[in-house]
């Protein structure tokens, strides 16, 4: 065999490896979650509370990679592509609100419609040929409870209460809003911490179980006939989708050992488990039992009993990018008295809810998310991981999420597409 004929042959057998590789990469049968790395394409998201936009104010944002201009005027929230055609200025560096109907670029004074897009005039050159010729993206919003929801796609929005997890919305919710922060990690590794039954190992060591001398466990597990059997799934074609695990049948292990080479084993007790008698820690067990845990599309968790019986804690975690996302909590009661609910709003939803779960519960799920994302992000970790039984459910999320995603947001997204007549 000649050395040009040898070079051939290994230079085919690398594109057939290569073939076979991405071939089998292809056959995952959660793919659309794996391709979801800027996030689900045409759905709403929170992007803001309310009281952080007054009247006349107005602030940039990022989500799924789309800068957005959102502003307040004469009551109404609007949200804009923050980005003007012209040469590309960013409105929200300088925002230049003349009047409480138009939007003005700094830099070259073209001036946009604020409700429809549309390019109303240069002042520069009023007589100029581009007006009337091109607009900026406006981006659906709706305002409810307290926070603010943008639509990003390209489809006729659906109801937003097809993408809000069940309760949120309703007339007798009463929501307590934490201030939302941003994680330095993938968003689809917020929605996979938050509902996986292995991660309760790390709450152990978290504020709000010290405090209450409340043990979890070494980690969830249950049989897959269990997991079927407390698993629920919500497929409305009217409204929301999502799916919830009772706990109910669930192994907690408070003891654990690990094998030692010379045959003897380490013995582990959790800390806030020892001294307590079985008695004592089933009864916290039971407590436990009592909750929900639910993922719901595109993006966000619910957990009932949590961390008081009559609460109900919601977490959405938004795409800002592929490397960031957005972290929105919610304690929300039920309730047609007045005095309670603005009871909750003030004093009882900050002791009640947001001291423990938000400052003493949910910061080391912050802190998981961020010690994970450089796996996935740069060392190939969709297709690397390991997985074991407890992560069924993880891919039960997947492929649910993958049937029901309305879309797949792209890099290409981020880059702003200007609306020309």
């Amino acid at each position: 065999m000649s050395d040009v004929t040898k070079e051939l042959l290994d230079e085919t057998q690398g594109y057939v490896e290569q073939a076979k590789a991405k071939a089998a990469k292809a056959k995952k049968p959660w793919q659309t979650w794996l391709d979801a790395e800027w996030g689900f394409r045409n759905h709403w998201y929170p992007a803001s509370l309310s009281r952080d936009l007054g009247e006349g104010d107005s602030k940039g944002i990022e989500l799924l990679g789309e800068e957005i201009l959102v502003t307040r005027q004469e009551g109404k929230i609007r949200a804009l592509e923050d980005r003007c055609p012209h040469r590309g200025i960013r409105f929200s560096s300088r925002p230049l609100f003349y009047t409480k109907e138009t939007l003005t670029c700094w830099y070259h004074t073209w001036t946009f419609d604020i409700e429809d897009g549309n390019l109303r005039t240069i002042l520069s050159s009023p007589d100029s040929k581009m007006i009337g010729k091109c607009s900026l993206k406006v981006y659906p919003v709706e305002e409810r409870k307290g926070v603010i929801f943008i639509f990003v796609g390209d489809i006729e929005p659906p109801p937003l209460h097809y993408d809000v997890a069940p309760g949120f919305l309703d007339d007798n919710a009463v929501v307590y809003c934490a201030e939302p922060y941003d994680i330095n990690s993938n968003w689809r590794l917020g929605c996979e911490n938050g509902y996986d039954p292995g991660h309760q190992f790390i709450h152990n060591w978290s504020e709000m179980c010290i405090n209450a001398g409340m043990h979890t466990s070494y980690g969830y597990t249950s049989t897959k006939e269990d997991v079927l059997d407390t698993t629920r799934y919500v497929e409305l074609e009217d409204g929301p989708k999502g799916f919830t695990r009772k706990v109910e049948k669930t192994t907690f292990r408070h003891e654990a050992s690990i094998p030692l080479k010379d045959g003897s084993k380490k013995d582990l007790m959790l800390p806030l488990a020892r001294g307590k008698s079985k008695e004592e820690l089933d009864q916290l067990t039971a407590i436990i039992r009592l909750g929900t845990v639910g993922l719901w599309m595109p993006a966000s968790l619910k957990v009932t009993t949590f961390p008081a019986p009559h609460c109900t804690h919601y977490e959405f975690y938004v795409p800002k990018n592929k490397d960031e996302h957005t972290y929105f909590q919610f304690g929300v009661i039920h309730t047609d008295d007045e005095e309670e609910a603005e009871r909750w709003l003030g004093e009882d939803g900050r002791i009640m809810w947001e001291v423990p779960a938000v400052q003493g519960f949910t910061v080391d799920d912050a802190f998981a998310r961020e010690q994970m994302h450089k796996y996935y992000a740069e060392e190939d970790g969709w297709q690397r991981e390991r997985l074991f039984q407890p992560d069924v459910e993880l891919t039960m999320w997947r492929q649910f999420a993958s049937r029901h995603a309305r879309g797949i947001q792209t890099e290409d997204h981020s880059r702003g597409y200007f609306k020309r007549d």
